[in-house]
């Protein structure tokens, strides 16, 4: 069997959206040169509908095929298809999986993974919980899958490489479209520890149509799906529920039932999602052994533990309020803590002073 020929008919048959099954039946029956040569008999003894035996001769005739190879080596890149030994086997639990990968980087996933996904516009809290999650998930050796967007995905991945862990970036795009634009830096970071991939040609660009199926591989790839926040229409939304439907375990982190950035984690909590309401439970629950939480400053990256920190009474008091309820205003902290307004106001200030809590439109919240 001559494989790079096997991977060329791959490259062209997924260009076309040809079903997983055709280069299945074509590689367990047939020679790939006939298909490369534009076999239109092939085509039919294939089942490939004529919409696709039309895009297929055109790619053929135009010869794009030498174009796209040429791309991928170029950008030291590589795609792997459905028989090769690299090619993901969770992606086979999939009701229609992709015939093949572009991959840049280290894409093997023999370690236990999780992904974590949320809205692009998020919220300062949700950004914050999905940064210091993910490197608790990668202290632990597991890898990080997020989509690379904005917003949530941007966070799950910093924070995994912030520990030094593995994290995986599944494109919406070619693999060679830096989109967004900003993640440049951390799509080199990404590199270094893990892999960019994408079932899309090379540099093709962003459409609609494109993140539903770049979410159906972010789900298939790992065991759990976390969802960090999102809105009753977002795009995560989607995701969630493609991985209850795949059966893998799926985990949303509840939010205030007043704000719009959260009904559709909410939501999953009635769909059948498991309800993630603490980080150090959380990895109890997946490893077996609790998180020793600690604090990380991003002006000296220093670590420090809370109980070593010298705070007054008041401080304590008020940090473990909001270790409790969170995303809360003054005059509520005031109320639950039995505190004066004055002792209150103070805590607040050395608090966010120390990098202890975060001030989001004046609703505070702890930094982990």
């Amino acid at each position: 069997m001559n494989e790079s020929l096997y991977t060329k008919s791959g490259i062209l048959l997924n260009a076309v959206k040809a079903p997983y099954e055709i280069f299945m039946k074509l590689c367990e029956n047939y020679e790939p040169d006939e298909l490369l040569s534009g076999n239109e008999k092939l085509f039919a003894e294939l089942g490939l509908n004529k919409n696709i035996q039309l895009k297929l001769s055109e790619l053929i005739n135009k010869n794009w095929l030498e174009g796209e190879m040429s791309k991928i080596e170029k950008f030291d890149a590589e795609f792997i298809t459905a028989k090769d030994i690299d090619y993901p086997a969770k992606l086979k639990d999939l009701p229609h999986p992709p015939i093949g990968l572009y991959v840049k980087g280290n894409l093997n996933i023999s370690l236990p993974s999780i992904a974590i996904v949320g809205t692009r516009k998020c919220s300062d809290y949700a950004r914050n919980t999905a940064t210091n999650l993910a490197k608790a998930i990668a202290r632990k050796g597991i890898i990080i899958i997020s989509g690379g967007a904005r917003g949530i995905d941007t966070a799950a991945h910093r924070g995994c490489l912030d520990e030094d862990g593995k994290t995986i970036a599944v494109f919406g795009t070619g693999i060679d479209k830096i989109y967004p634009a900003e993640n440049r830096d951390l799509f080199l970071r990404i590199l270094d520890r893990g892999a960019l991939i994408s079932e899309f040609p090379m540099g093709m660009g962003g459409a609609s149509w494109h993140f539903p199926m770049r979410n159906r591989i972010i789900v298939a790839l790992a065991s759990r799906v976390i969802v960090a926040e999102s809105p009753e229409g977002g795009g995560a939304m989607l995701t969630a529920r493609e991985s209850l439907k795949l059966g893998r375990e799926t985990w949303s982190i509840p939010g205030r039932i007043v704000d719009e950035v959260s009904k559709g984690t909410n939501m999953l909590l009635n769909e059948g999602a498991k309800s993630l309401v603490g980080l150090d439970e959380f990895i109890e629950t997946i490893t077996g052994k609790p998180e020793q939480l600690t604090l990380n400053f991003d002006d000296n990256k220093n670590t420090h533990k809370i109980s070593e920190t010298k705070l007054t009474d008041s401080e304590k008091k008020v940090y473990s309020f909001l270790q409790r309820q969170g995303n809360i205003l003054l005059d509520s902290i005031v109320i639950g803590t039995g505190l004066d307004f004055s002792e209150v106001q103070e805590a607040l200030i050395t608090l966010e002073a120390e990098g202890f809590i975060i001030n989001s439109s004046g609703r505070y919240s702890v930094t982990i």
